[in-house]
């Protein structure tokens, strides 16, 4: 099975992996020079994938064309595809040519491909030419900061940490895509198995931004037989009206199902954060939620900066510490790798996006430019003002091991629950499986390319003060 639904996509590995073993010219090579006949079985050339697909469709019945009778609609239907296969191709080897120059340090051909990659791509056209117009302005952006005196453009204002457009993209996705869902439901099941017969629950929020996760799960706790009898939330972020807001929203739908509950916002930057400023009290059940935060912290290298956040985690003494993360691998130093896996990764993406939503669709394009975002970090920036660096679940089992955490299993229910949740969705390319043989984690996949994972885990040494790590005061 593909791991994307555009077959130029899968290119990208060969492509970019040769780097530096061709001259620009000869990576730069026209589309119909990619479609040649190939006969090895190692080639994973773009030719060979054409052909490969060709001989497919001949299998049938011996002919070019599978379904004669309708040959006039099966024809333009194919040269519609072909066309934009071909568009792909060409795209993805401008892009793998734009990487090499950055490489080699090739003003004259960074300038010439990035031009031509401008002219050609477009966040407005197909798919392909969407996702490579968001990673030509991301090039775009790094070549300015590695040659200023140079190359010149107007830096656009997303690049700022804090931007209100992902809030509404956010809840836009929520609407569209099970993939809001799958983390918070699937968190939210691990939370109630967790919660089971305690009386007061203390959930601390990394970035609780306008806390979509909650009501499902206020509503599941105020269902129960013998509800807790108080309910805190804390929630982190940088914007103090959209904390107050979210509070609101929340006490008001918890008075709603006569949930008693408290909100505490904690206006502060994820690295500034200080035990005392989350009021954790005695006797209370704590349970910690870091959805996409974790990765934020692993822009110092040495590990510095997780191990603080993993100690103030620690010294909240949480009975749960959920995880979810991108299932990918961005943090890695070379700027090729970057390119190669992140493509990989977010043609998924932008393909899930285009199963839902028509090309033109400012719902779509809100969305798009939330990822696009993401991307232009991986690719424009470094140090610590690339923040946006994922790691695979592999990695953060280790991470968290070293920390002092270990993962407990997920449940067959928490399984069987993100199953459901995917039956609600028309489109049969996404799909939920446990990791490891011990389901040390859930991971939502499309098609065969992994997307997010969830995990719980706890601390080795709950009921003590120690810590691998040192706690900042």
């Amino acid at each position: 099975m593909p791991l994307s639904n555009n077959p130029w996509i899968e290119s990208v590995i060969t492509e970019i992996t040769d780097v530096g073993e061709k001259d620009v010219e000869t990576i730069h090579r026209p589309a119909k020079e990619a479609s040649g006949s190939s006969t090895s079985s190692e080639n994973h050339s773009l030719g060979l994938r054409l052909n490969e697909q060709a001989r497919e469709h001949e299998a049938g019945n011996g002919s070019g064309n599978p379904y004669p009778h309708e040959g006039a609609g099966l024809g333009a239907y194919e040269e519609e595809n072909n066309h934009e296969e071909h568009q792909g191709f060409e795209l993805v080897h401008l892009l793998t040519a734009c990487v090499e120059a950055i490489g080699s340090k090739n003003i004259a051909a960074i300038n010439h491909f990035i031009f031509k990659l401008g002219d050609l791509a477009s966040p407005r056209e197909s798919t392909i030419s969407c996702l490579t117009a968001y990673y030509t302005e991301a090039l775009a952006l790094r070549v300015t900061r590695l040659w200023p005196h140079i190359f010149h453009i107007t830096t656009p204002r997303e690049l700022d940490r804090v931007d209100d457009d992902n809030g509404t993209a956010l809840r836009l996705l929520n609407q569209v895509s099970p993939i809001p869902k799958f983390v918070h439901f699937t968190s939210n099941e691990i939370l109630l198995r967790v919660f089971e017969g305690k009386d007061r629950v203390h959930i601390i929020d990394f970035d609780i931004k306008q806390g979509l996760q909650w009501p499902s799960l206020f509503q599941s706790l105020a269902s129960r037989t013998n509800p807790p009898s108080h309910v805190r939330v804390t929630g982190i972020g940088e914007s103090k009206q959209e904390l107050n807001e979210t509070g609101d929203r929340l006490a008001g739908f918890a008075e709603a199902l006569n949930l008693p509950f408290e909100f505490h916002p904690v206006v502060d930057r994820l690295e500034d954060v200080r035990l005392w400023m989350l009021h954790v009290k005695e006797k209370e059940s704590v349970a910690v939620n870091c959805v996409f935060q974790l990765h934020k912290t692993l822009y110092d290298g040495n590990g510095g900066a997780l191990g603080d956040f993993l100690g103030l985690i620690r010294s909240t003494n949480p009975t749960v510490v959920i995880m979810a993360e991108q299932e990918a691998e961005h943090n890695v130093l070379s700027l090729e790798a970057r390119v190669t896996n992140s493509l990989r990764y977010y043609s998924a993406i932008f393909d899930s996006v285009d199963s839902s939503l028509p090309l033109d669709s400012p719902v779509r394009i809100k969305i798009e430019e939330m990822f696009a975002r993401e991307i232009r970090n991986i690719i424009a920036c470094e140090g610590s003002d690339r923040f946006e660096r994922h790691e695979s679940f592999e990695t953060w089992r280790k991470l968290m091991e070293h920390g002092g955490f270990r993962c407990m299993e997920i449940s067959e229910r928490e399984l069987l629950q993100s199953q459901m949740l995917l039956k609600m969705y028309s489109c049969q390319n996404y799909s939920v499986k446990k990791q490891g043989q011990e389901g040390a984690a859930l991971t939502l996949s499309w098609l065969d390319q992994p997307l997010y994972s969830v995990s719980a885990w706890t601390p080795i040494d709950v009921a003590g003060s120690s810590s691998l790590f040192s706690q900042p005061s």
